[in-house]
């Protein structure tokens, strides 16, 4: 698995706020990846992180979870649905633009201590990227490749070039605005 999309998926864990929750598929909004992918992170690297914050779209944990959330809902004052599965995530989700923005903040501020310098994609390239916001190859994810072609001054070869760093590093393109 891509350990940069897992620390994405980790990091917006990170930031719902106590006493909230948010759906695998905000999580996957966010980071760019499908549900079923936050899902797999969530079970596999979530040891670290409040992982009881992030449920399924009816705000049931799932499984025989619901015991390993209770204490920690109880704490943060999360009331657990009448049917005994979960919580009414339409009282307890997270507010959606608030999470993105701490996400955003949070992702620019650790990409600023580390990132990954774009490769030698030409002068053009690089100041269209720039405009965007798109300073290092972890920005480059954020996008699509039909997103980036449509930038003046990024073409195929640029978009051909930034697509053999992601194959080598194993990150994959974002699947927003994608055909």
């Amino acid at each position: 698995m891509d350990d940069f999309l897992v620390d994405r998926a980790l990091l917006a864990v990170e930031q719902i706020p106590p006493g909230r929750v948010a759906a695998y598929g905000d999580i996957a909004r966010i980071v760019g990846c499908g549900p079923r992918r936050v899902g797999t992170i969530m079970r596999l690297y979530s040891r670290d992180v409040p992982y009881w914050r992030v449920v399924g779209a009816d705000g049931d944990p799932g499984g025989k979870l619901l015991d390993h959330f209770r204490p920690h809902w109880d704490a943060e004052g999360i009331t657990v649905k009448p049917n005994g599965l979960g919580c009414r995530i339409a009282d307890y989700r997270a507010d959606q633009v608030a999470l993105d923005h701490a996400y955003r903040q949070a992702l620019a501020e650790l990409l600023a201590r580390s990132s990954t310098p774009l490769p030698l994609i030409g002068r053009p390239a690089t100041d269209a990227l720039a405009i965007i916001g798109v300073t290092c190859l972890e920005r480059v994810i954020e996008h699509s490749q039909a997103e980036l072609l449509g930038l003046h001054g990024v073409g195929p070869k640029a978009i051909g070039l930034l697509a053999d760093e992601l194959d080598r590093l194993g990150w994959g393109w974002s699947r927003r605005g994608a055909a």
